[in-house]
């Protein structure tokens, strides 16, 4: 993928030199001039910082380098974080979709709201919406800079300091510290478990359902989090976002698992995580239980190809079970010392079966016999 937008931003540009003066980032970056009055010169600047802004962010994603646009963004965030632009930190596949600008409008305190939608036409020629987003800008020091809508959400949502996390949610949020110290305790465990120092200062927004709680981020409309109860870490910048509780113990594990090895195989990632702390609300037996049920109708289907077994339905990933139940499997076997063997394993260099065939012992052809005796064996429901 970042092959092909390197042909399309560099080499057809050079290749038609002479013959046509399009600008081919027109493909990724549109603007509605409908309702953006570029007559007024502070609207203008606005939608001129962020269209450089977006044309910098689509050739770092090539380049692999996201602090390409770090120099439209207010100096404030710029101190606070890694990368400013929530947005693409929750999800980078925005930069290479195309982003239409719809809106440019002034709201409170001098900001410009910038809203935008980022969409692509599928296979079918349907044309898919995968977000819609706001950003802001305000004038600083004579010029203006870019700000996350976080920024101003911030000042207005409750904050609680938990140990070494902050808490960040609505007036109307029912805060629960008791949960929020089962995560502080948790905390400590995994560092003790990692060999790491407790972790520094954690951000963590909560909300009722995941919808409100992308809000804050500036999602008015998100493809990918629609469900309602879930959660991410953006690890870059130590941000847990959560709308299950207070007590998010699998993004946690993500926290640890990317500071042991931010290259870590995401099978073994996901699986430990899956393992401590269930996924979406659920427990891992709970999981176990259900992906049991499930393939007992399946008896043919090989479970062990993720190509053909990466999807059943929103709310279960068996994926992340299958890499929880080789977690177990190590854990009861071998101890939590061979877990931090797999996790030393580097994504760009091996796939996740050649290290269990290496590590466990269990060979490729072996893995979906392994797997369904294991949910028959540990399975409680038996209907």
């Amino acid at each position: 993928m970042r092959k092909c937008i390197f042909i399309v931003l560099v080499l057809i540009p050079w290749l038609s030199n002479g013959q046509t003066k399009t600008n081919y980032t027109d493909k990724f970056i549109k603007f509605n001039y409908w309702n953006i009055d570029t007559s007024n010169q502070d609207i203008k600047a606005v939608a001129d910082l962020w269209k450089n802004y977006l044309i910098c962010r689509l050739y770092g994603y090539v380049q692999k380098n996201d602090t390409l646009g770090l120099k439209f963004w207010n100096e404030e965030e710029k101190k606070l974080y890694h990368d400013p632009d929530m947005i693409l930190e929750t999800d980078p596949w925005l930069n290479i979709i195309q982003t239409n600008i719809l809106e440019i409008k002034p709201v409170e305190n001098g900001f410009y709201r910038i809203m935008n939608v980022t969409a692509e036409v599928d296979s079918a020629g349907e044309f898919k919406t995968s977000a819609i987003y706001y950003v802001l800008a305000k004038k600083t020091g004579g010029n203006f800079r870019l700000f996350s809508y976080l920024y101003l959400e911030k000042e207005k949502m409750n904050r609680k300091l938990i140990g070494n996390t902050c808490y960040y949610f609505p007036g109307n949020y029912n805060f629960s510290e008791k949960n929020a110290r089962k995560f502080l305790s948790f905390q400590d465990s995994l560092s003790s478990l990692f060999s790491l120092p407790e972790s520094r200062s954690l951000i963590y927004i909560i909300d009722k359902d995941n919808p409100a709680m992308l809000s804050h981020l500036g999602y008015f409309y998100y493809s990918i989090g629609t469900a309602l109860k879930g959660g991410k870490l953006i690890n870059n910048e130590d941000l847990i976002l959560s709308s299950l509780n207070e007590n998010h113990r699998h993004e946690l594990v993500h926290y640890f698992t990317g500071k042991k090895n931010p290259e870590v195989i995401g099978f073994f990632d996901e699986g430990l995580a899956t393992y401590f702390g269930g996924n979406l609300g659920n427990v891992l037996q709970w999981h176990i239980n259900y992906l049991n049920n499930y393939l007992k109708n399946k008896p043919d289907l090989d479970i062990s190809d993720e190509n053909k077994f990466s999807y059943i339905n929103a709310g279960e990933n068996p994926q992340y079970v299958l890499g929880a139940i080789v977690i177990k499997y190590t854990i009861d076997r071998f101890g939590f010392q061979k877990v931090l063997d797999l996790l030393k394993y580097s994504k760009k260099n091996h796939t996740y079966k050649d290290v269990v065939e290496k590590e466990l012992g269990i060979k490729n052809t072996e893995l979906n016999a392994f797997y369904r005796n294991y949910l028959t064996v540990h399975a409680t429901i038996k209907d």
